[in-house]
């Protein structure tokens, strides 16, 4: 079945002749880029007080509402309860992956405008707008070639999409981690034991060799020409991909992108 086509986005150009940025603003859950546009630029004078910026207010295409007994309104994803976003994330993910894309597909048109300066870009979003926002920036680009970091990202009376599953990978990874360092710390402590008998027997020994013989002698030599001193740091490092090293936060998008299959 084909998809259907998202409304043409808002596009009011700068006041100025000059244009530096582009802010791209996504509305809330039921409005569409007319009210909510509107309303953005008059209640804080935007476009007065940023005369180089072009606004782009792009639309959500209309979807059956789970919450509203299936009633079709503009919405970026569909919404199984509006207390607790996290119910019922199933419903979520063909909106979200839909919306990802139409998002970088503006980015990339605005980029190309401004002289693929991807800095002089601002995503932002409202409510529901503010989660697909926040979905699109942890879902990257399909190229890595392609990807870029945004000016800035504004979110406003948002959540983070899938905030349970990403608690579950955290407190997962936590446990691991926790369970690494105390396996670490046990190797540390036999290994520790066994350094001191071996050093024991050794002095044991040593001391009866001495005795018998009746002979001094030095103590031994350390040449600290043969230690080999690593001054640069590692280059091979790579967070994305050493799961020993990365931090947390790191595993866990890595894991929850793979979750998702993001486009």
């Amino acid at each position: 079945m084909s998809r259907k086509p998202y409304p043409t986005p808002l596009v009011v150009p700068p006041q100025s002749e000059e244009h530096t940025h582009t802010i791209i603003s996504l509305h809330g859950r039921g409005s569409n880029a007319k009210r909510f546009g509107h309303e953005l630029l008059t209640s804080a004078n935007l476009q007065h007080r940023l005369p180089t910026v072009k606004f782009v207010f792009p639309t959500a295409r209309r979807r059956r509402s789970t919450v509203l007994k299936k009633i079709p309104i503009h919405q970026w994803y569909d919404n199984y309860s509006l207390e607790d976003p996290g119910q019922r994330t199933d419903l979520q993910v063909e909106g979200l992956c839909e919306t990802a894309e139409i998002i970088r597909g503006l980015v990339t048109e605005e980029a190309q405008i401004l002289g693929e300066n991807h800095s002089k870009i601002i995503l932002w979003g409202l409510s529901q707008g503010c989660a697909a926002g926040i979905f699109t920036l942890l879902g990257g680009w399909a190229d890595i070639c392609e990807a870029h970091s945004l000016g800035a990202f504004i979110g406003m009376s948002g959540w983070l999409p899938f905030e349970h599953q990403f608690r579950e990978i955290l407190r997962s990874d936590k446990d691991l981690v926790s369970a690494r360092g105390k396996n670490q710390e046990m190797q540390s402590e036999n290994s520790c034991e066994e350094s001191e008998s071996d050093g024991e027997s050794e002095a044991d020994a040593y001391s009866e060799q001495s005795s018998d013989n009746n002979v001094e002698e030095s103590g031994p030599t350390c040449d600290f020409n043969s230690f080999e001193i690593e001054d640069s740091p590692r280059d091979d490092f790579n967070p994305f991909e050493d799961k020993e090293e990365a931090p947390l936060i790191i595993q866990a998008i890595n894991q929850f992108v793979i979750f998702l299959l993001f486009p």
